[in-house]
């Protein structure tokens, strides 16, 4: 884990740019543009040209039209989302095209992150501006009111991921709490000063680039945390700082960083391979003891996967997505203790304990969309949405939308995909007017809001050969990224739910027999939201309870008393049971939903 020593080309951008212009409009697409959000450590000084600091800088903002491009000065590269979607990688200088293939006339949302000029990568982070359609301008985002901030080294900036910072624990984290965030995270980083020179954050935290770009203290009245999450002692070790040392420096770093957010959630995590675990608790400790109850150590024992890492330290794709999966539900709760003001004897979360905190976040929605095997009913067929509220506290809501009989997109369409297919093969539509159900989803003041969830489960109508149910894999997927979008632009969190099963036996196995299984899981990758592999559970279930073989007699006996008088309704018994299952998920995938199960 090594830091970049040829880092001075950032600082040259700040100094060698022309001279700022006079401030420009709202709207215009311009570095001093008020509807752009620059998140995190960017150095302003020149109103014509930005630069962003450390991993995790972004900028955030919305426009009007088809096309959006970026003004770039020299050759960098980055990853934007446009509209929610997964990030793609783009480089070049001077005009890059953020959209070659134009979007639908309206209004979208755009984050931009610049690739970190570290290491031997020497790229130049500069934002001149953006360019859009004649006539049209920037909107303002939507507003986030909490930032998180992840301190550490190249773990925290997301190196060897696909997409280093965008695909770092960190960032996917922040973006499931609806939240802002940054990394402030540079390869190599030490938490101490040691005589061989290892960088470190006891000094180097409190400059605008740690370094990288002269030595100039940060503004802290820039942004205000709302939690700060360390992890700190992957390379201490190898530059020789003892035991006590460390404990000693940490416990320095967290009282001054305290003083810089009185009222953030601090947190320590443990290093992922164990180093100085037990000195950061102590430090924690420490903390706690001087009367600051705000101060938590996170137990990371156990939350990669074996095949979680892309070397013996750094954590892949899969392992990033399994720390967020884990970190989630504990940032979640330390929300409501930031904006409530209170505090808890508590100082110490461990992965058991992170998803039944006694603490919880405001009351949330849930929102489910879905087909007859999730939608509400007295009798049979009576979906497992229907039976899902009754497994979390009075601060729940279930808003159930599912429809029997409905495919993704029929669900979204309803009345306007017609019996025709396309040149595609698709399902024609006769019109792009959104049906009433997702309508009063995407509702501004009564619909999905940040903090609520949307559970997403189709693929059993969906393969129907006819229209207008029938919907191919390609379609399928962008109709659910669609959906996922719409979910994170409002702060939500979306949950994908692949189909449950129905009961297929093979001699007394139940085997699988649904299609969309895979497409749903590759919306949840690329998306970088949680996926409940509910068609996997429910055939486990059903061979726990021994429900093969069977006759094909629906109305009597253990499959009777599950099924309606067919192969995939449920009756109440067997929809409590599929809640169950999802409740268990939410509970073992660490969803933060989890911490308001009974």
């Amino acid at each position: 884990m090594r830091r970049s020593l040829t880092a001075v080309l950032v600082l040259l951008a700040a100094i060698l740019l022309p001279p700022s212009p006079a401030r420009a409009a709202a709207g215009d697409g311009s570095p001093s543009d008020t509807n752009i959000s620059f998140v995190g450590r960017w150095n302003k000084t020149n109103a014509s040209a930005y630069v962003p600091y450390w991993a995790g800088a972004y900028l955030r903002t919305g426009f009007t039209g088809t096309t959006v491009k970026l003004k770039q000065r020299n050759t960098i590269e980055l990853w934007a989302s446009i509209d929610g979607k997964a990030y793609t990688k783009f480089s070049g200088s001077g005009t890059i095209n953020l959209t070659p293939t134009p979007l639908a006339n309206g209004t979208h949302t755009l984050i931009v992150s610049y690739r970190q000029v570290a290491g031997s990568y020497t790229g130049d982070a500069v934002f001149q501006g953006l360019t859009l359609d004649s006539g049209k301008t920037t909107v303002k985002p939507a507003a986030r009111t909490k930032l998180v901030e992840f301190v550490g080294d190249s773990i925290t900036a997301g190196t060897t991921s696909s997409q280093l910072a965008v695909t770092d624990y960190g960032y996917v984290t922040g973006e499931r709490l609806g939240a802002d965030h940054t990394q402030i995270a540079i390869g190599g980083m030490c938490l101490s000063e040691t005589t061989d020179g290892c960088w470190a954050h006891e000094t180097r935290y409190w400059m605008s680039s740690g370094g990288q770009a002269g030595t100039d203290a940060w503004d802290f009245s820039r942004y205000t945390a709302s939690a700060v999450v360390i992890n700190l002692g992957t390379n201490d070790k190898s530059h020789g700082v003892t035991g006590p040392d460390f404990q000693a420096d940490y416990t320095t770093f967290l009282t001054r960083i305290r003083a810089k957010y009185p009222n953030a959630t601090l947190f320590a995590m443990r290093t992922f391979i164990g180093r100085y675990a037990a000195e950061t608790q102590a430090a924690v400790q420490a903390r706690n003891a001087a009367g600051d109850a705000n101060v938590r150590y996170i137990d990371t024992t156990g939350w990669l996967p074996s095949d979680g890492l892309s070397d013996s330290v750094h954590p892949n794709d899969k392992g990033h997505l399994a720390i967020a999966d884990r970190l989630t539900p504990i940032l979640s709760s330390a929300a409501a203790l930031c904006d409530t003001a209170s505090t808890t004897a508590s100082t110490s979360v461990s992965a058991s304990a992170s998803t039944s905190a006694s603490t919880k976040a405001a009351a949330v929605k849930v929102w489910m969309a879905g087909d007859s095997t999730m939608a509400n009913a007295s009798a049979c067929p009576i979906g497992w949405g229907a039976r899902f509220a009754p497994y979390f506290t009075t601060d729940v809501t279930v808003q159930n939308s599912a429809v029997g009989g409905r495919s993704v997109q029929t669900w979204m369409y309803e009345g306007n995909v017609t019996s025709t297919k396309n040149a595609a093969g698709e399902c024609a539509l006769s019109s792009t007017a959104y049906s009433s159900r997702w309508t009063a989803m995407l509702d501004a003041s009564t619909g999905i809001k940040s903090g609520d969830y949307l559970f997403i489960q189709f693929g059993i109508n969906d393969g129907d050969t006819n229209c207008p149910r029938h919907v191919g894999s390609a379609r399928f997927q962008e109709l659910l990224g669609v959906m996922v979008a719409a979910a994170k632009s409002r702060g939500a969190t979306p949950v994908l739910v692949t189909p449950v099963a129905a009961i297929t036996c093979s001699s007394s196995t139940a085997v699988g027999n649904r299609g969309f299984v895979t497409e749903t899981k590759n919306v949840a990758a690329s998306g970088g939201v949680p996926v409940i592999d509910l068609h996997a559970r429910s055939v486990a279930l059903y061979n726990q309870l021994k429900l093969c073989p069977n006759n094909g007699d629906y109305t009597s006996g253990a499959v009777g008393a599950f099924f309606c008088n067919d192969h995939t309704h449920f009756e109440a018994a067997g929809a409590t049971q599929i809640a169950g299952l999802i409740a268990t998920a939410l509970r073992e995938q660490g969803i933060g939903l989890a911490a308001y199960l009974k």
